[in-house]
């Protein structure tokens, strides 16, 4: 039987998580992103907007790296999904207006399907049963992710049936920033009304997620290596070490014990 310290006894009140690499396993596959460029195809195609599916490619691949080129000099802030659709993805496209209003009109849809398909998913091995044993123990658990659709990850969670475990879900395309920014870590904690010393952060990379929840004064950092940590986290030069490292989310057992 998995025996952990209740909240009330251990100091720490609650567990913030990111998504991906977390609490769902992520594989990229160039076969799975193409499929996704497919079903948007379609999609466009259906509202009489039209580009061949290796143009859309090219403009999605591109517009990303402009993307990231604009939020990371820009302090992190992230633009709502209909701004990045006409401004980023499908800015070619957009410069015609009739264009632009039937983009920015399925703006969200749009990154639901492109999001989904830029990765292979899964759930991690005992999700439910981690996170449902932490909610009985009496901890506050909460997600913070980076993400350009509103809808995916609320459905993702329906899915697993791990919804209801979480107090609230906070999405960069929501608060309008994205991690490492130590704003959107202060954001959950303020809403919460909870202390960041008295709280947890597990998440896959250095350079998101322990380095901005180091600087919004979490209490307890934990890195969980993912299939995706190395290529996320190329380049990064900054010296944001974890508390504690987890091989498997069941790991944290252990930290908890």
């Amino acid at each position: 039987m998995i025996k952990i310290k209740m909240a009330q006894s251990s100091g720490l009140k609650g567990i913030f998580f990111d998504y991906g690499g977390v609490l769902e396993d992520l594989e990229y596959g160039e076969t799975t992103v193409r499929r996704g460029v497919e079903v948007l195809h379609a999609l466009l195609s259906e509202r009489e907007v039209h580009a061949t599916p290796g143009l859309l490619f090219e403009m999605l691949n591109r517009g990303q790296e402009e993307y990231s080129r604009w939020y990371s000099s820009h302090d992190y802030k992230e633009l709502p999904n209909e701004e990045m659709w006409s401004s980023f993805f499908l800015k070619e496209l957009c410069i015609d207006p009739e264009v632009n209003a039937i983009v920015q009109g399925i703006s969200e849809e749009l990154s639901s399907i492109f999001e989904f398909y830029l990765y292979k998913r899964r759930p991690v091995k005992e999700v439910r049963t981690v996170l449902k044993t932490l909610f009985y123990s009496g901890y506050t658990l909460a997600i913070i992710s980076n993400t350009i659709s509103r809808t995916l990850i609320p459905e993702r969670l329906s899915k697993y049936g791990i919804a209801d475990f979480f107090s609230k879900v906070f999405l960069s395309v929501k608060v309008g920033v994205r991690k490492p920014s130590a704003e959107i870590f202060q954001m959950a904690i303020k809403s919460m009304d909870l202390d960041p010393n008295g709280c947890m952060f597990v998440g896959d990379t250095l350079s998101r997620d322990v380095e901005g929840a180091r600087n919004a004064g979490f209490g307890s950092v934990v890195l969980m290596p993912s299939a995706l940590t190395d290529l996320k986290d190329r380049g990064y030069t900054g010296g944001a070490k974890p508390d504690h490292t987890l091989h498997t989310l069941e790991d944290i057992y252990a930290l908890l014990g």
